[in-house]
């Protein structure tokens, strides 16, 4: 499962020391990261990392063993994934009941609880809630209704789908070329298509993939499975609302909620896609494939590129 949906828990995590380091930062001195021209101030991050260490027993031996930077970098993925929740929010309207936020986390067993084995604290838990929430508005407006159309191919090896998903980018008419040639699954059935329509609740598998995150015109490689045994390249050439299917109408009640506010967060990301979002070098890299920071690009767990003719309209 992506780390969309692992990320909030710092059991089995390497953990950091605050981040320091001789890097540049972005625009604005001070900042750790920078979102929509927001800035995200270098001393929140260093700040909340504290907390973390402080109160998380296995984040302290971690840190202790010299693993360094993630606390560090989970502490500022949620700080961008907040100003993404935040801004998705503004764009359609969405009020979070606050009775309903304070609920959630008394029944976790208030926020001290609630924020045990995460990058969260007693604070922040609130806010992080009403994210959630937010998501999951996104997503149940959106779960029954969204399809998007792609041209796509699999591949078992992740170097080249990133690698012919960074051509495709360059070069939008290599698309066909990689679909010709792709494999055959070991049914026999060709694991590529042209202009293949695409709903959440058709393909259930993809439900917290970067696939409704991303505007037409942007192609993606992510893992295809949770075991990274099959990876997709797809490019994204229309994203439409259609009719729900008769029987859907409750079908956001009957998700996982872990999955549907994955879905929630793909949904803001595609809201916010004209943010910017510039990460301090000292942290690394923002990946928009798993919503996450990572060192650098190398680290990046797919590929998320707009294509070159997109890119010139």
């Amino acid at each position: 499962m992506s780390t969309v949906l692992k990320r909030f828990s710092l059991v089995g995590v390497a953990v950091a020391l605050v981040a320091t380091g001789c890097g540049t930062g972005p625009a604005k001195a001070g900042s750790a990261a920078i979102v929509g021209g927001q800035a995200i101030e270098l001393k929140t991050v260093q700040d909340r990392t504290i907390t973390v260490l402080k109160k998380e027993p296995a984040a302290q031996q971690m840190q202790d063993q010299g693993k360094l930077d993630q606390v560090s970098r989970l502490v500022l993925a949620d700080e961008i994934t907040h100003k993404i929740a935040e801004h998705a929010a503004q764009r359609e309207n969405i009020t979070v009941d606050e009775t309903k936020v304070y609920d959630a986390v008394q029944e976790r067993g208030g926020p001290e609880a609630a924020a045990k084995q995460s990058e969260q604290d007693a604070t922040t838990i609130y806010r992080r809630q009403r994210d959630v929430l937010v998501m999951g508005e996104l997503a149940k407006r959106n779960l029954s209704r969204l399809e998007v159309v792609i041209d796509f191919f699999q591949t078992k090896d992740p170097k080249e789908a990133k690698e012919k998903a960074a051509e495709v980018a360059a070069d939008a008419s290599k698309m066909s070329r990689f679909i010709q040639e792709a494999p055959r699954t070991t049914g026999g059935q060709q694991a590529s298509a042209t202009n293949q329509k695409v709903r959440v609740t058709e393909n259930p598998s993809l439900v917290h993939t970067t696939l409704w995150g991303v505007k037409p015109g942007t192609v993606v490689a992510f893992p295809a499975d949770e075991q990274q045994s099959s990876w997709m390249v797809a490019l994204v050439k229309e994203r439409n609302t259609v009719s729900p299917t008769p029987g859907e109408d409750d079908l956001s009640e009957r998700i996982d909620p872990r999955l549907l506010a994955a879905f929630g967060l793909r949904i803001a990301q595609f809201l916010a896609a004209d943010l910017n979002i510039e990460v301090n070098p000292r942290y690394g890299v923002w990946d928009p494939t798993d919503a996450t920071v990572v060192g650098n690009a190398g680290e990046r767990a797919g590929f998320v590129g707009v294509t070159a003719t997109k890119n010139k309209s």
